[in-house]
């Protein structure tokens, strides 16, 4: 659900080309090539953003080296990122951060509708009041 709401804050914004933005999703414990559940697909929706086509992949050495930013939803992907590629640390952090906060974002994964309605909108919310920062610092 971040990247599709990410993707639809670039292109809510008038100075922002999308070309400009490479955004993927991936998980630390994911099994790679599974669609978005039917809940997030309908919750991104209500914001005008899509994840037809989404595919989950793992994250990797390789899929890392290709950003400057990247966010995590929980502490323990923190971790797991930060132990399994030390290279990647200086670039890592929390998505509460970048309100210059410290909270997790509950994975609503087999939970209710309502549950990821309510991870939308503290991502979505997260991403529209820390937009200056994550700017700053995907493209410093």
């Amino acid at each position: 659900m971040a990247e599709a709401l990410c993707r639809q804050q670039i292109q809510t914004i008038n100075d922002a080309n999308p070309e400009d933005w490479s955004i993927a999703s991936a998980g630390c414990w994911a099994y790679p090539g599974i669609p978005a559940t039917k809940s997030a697909v309908i919750t991104v929706a209500k914001y005008n953003a899509d994840l037809s086509d989404h595919a989950s992949q793992p994250v990797s050495a390789n899929l890392l080296k290709d950003y400057r930013l990247i966010l995590c939803m929980e502490t323990s992907h923190v971790s797991f990122i930060k132990r399994h590629f030390p290279q990647e640390s200086e670039r890592v952090f929390l998505l509460s951060k970048m309100i210059d906060e410290d909270f997790e974002v509950e994975d609503p994964v087999g939970k209710s509708q309502a549950d990821y309605d309510v991870s939308a909108r503290e991502i979505n919310s997260i991403i529209k009041n820390g937009w200056k920062k994550i700017v700053t610092l995907s493209t410093g």
